[in-house]
């Protein structure tokens, strides 16, 4: 194995001069998201030190927003999940930090063959995977036991930019891993899982992973909602994946009631005063068949 700096800073490559595909996995997009890095870390000392060895391939081993980590903010002025796109608006500050590290990290995502963007969720109960539905059955075999798709249906839009669509549309098979809540350890353990079992599954690494049994459930998002208003609020306290029956009343925004208009799933519920106006609050999905 041979241990390399690509020309990004955060980022190493490990490579073996074996025929084999390339694997990004990035960590702490999000700087208040410390899971995903932990868990990268943890993998390259494995490798480092003799406790794995990469058999084939190449593996780019990335630490995200590297400010915003230190800061442990989710970003310092832009989201960097929105960042990965051809085209920004004129409200994006191309002198930013943000700006420069997307176009950097772009260079991984336009050249790897799989990519697995590892990220945890302010309220998860458990943890899930975004992917789309052309791979969701792959990315089923890591173990983790719902994966939501349909993202790409809104990557055109205020949600689009993210580096999990930006690497799919380079022709990587690609899935974003929400490991759990920032603030729980364990989080750290499935990350880490999550990212051995991929690299075992293709050969990578020894194999030291078996698909599960059981299939995951799968959950297709058809809505997005923006906090509009300072005063949106949710209901009730919620739950990621929480059933809402045709007609609940879920949230307020504006002074008036956000109800469903068919059988629903509440997805990736956002606190909302740590949410500013414009971003996204929560997504809505229907159930559809196990992968």
């Amino acid at each position: 194995m041979k241990f390399e700096n690509p020309g990004i800073p955060g980022a190493v490559r490990i490579t073996t001069g074996n025929e084999g595909p390339h694997v990004a996995l990035f960590g702490g997009i999000h700087g208040d998201e410390v899971s995903g890095v932990h868990a990268i870390e943890k993998l390259l000392f494995d490798f480092f030190g003799g406790a794995r060895a990469l058999k084939r391939g190449r593996l780019t081993l990335v630490r995200g927003n590297e400010l915003a980590l230190a800061a442990d903010r989710r970003y310092v002025k832009h989201n960097l999940n929105r960042l990965f796109r051809k085209d920004y608006g004129a409200a994006v500050d191309k002198a930013s930090y943000e700006f420069a590290r997307a176009q950097q990290l772009k260079t991984i995502l336009e050249n790897c063959d799989y990519f697995l963007d590892l990220h945890s969720a302010p309220i998860a109960q458990e943890p899930f995977m975004v992917a789309e539905q052309s791979v969701a059955d792959f990315f089923a075999r890591l173990g983790v036991p719902r994966i939501i798709t349909g993202w790409s249906k809104f990557s055109s839009g205020a949600i689009g930019g993210d580096a999990e669509n930006y690497a799919s549309a380079h022709h990587a098979k690609s899935a974003t891993l929400e490991s759990g809540s920032h603030y729980e350890k364990r989080s750290i353990d499935v990350a880490y899982g999550a990212a051995t079992a991929l690299l075992s599954l293709l050969g990578l690494i020894a194999k030291t992973h078996e698909p599960p049994a059981k299939q995951a459930e799968i959950i297709d998002m058809y809505a997005v909602l923006t906090k509009d208003f300072d005063d949106f609020r949710f209901t009730d306290a919620v739950e990621n994946f929480q059933f809402l029956k045709k007609g609940d009343i879920f949230a307020h925004q504006n002074g008036r009631p956000l109800a469903v208009l068919e059988d629903s799933y509440l997805l990736i519920p956002m606190i909302p005063d740590q949410t500013k106006i414009g971003e996204e609050i929560c997504y809505l999905g229907r159930k559809l068949a196990a992968a």
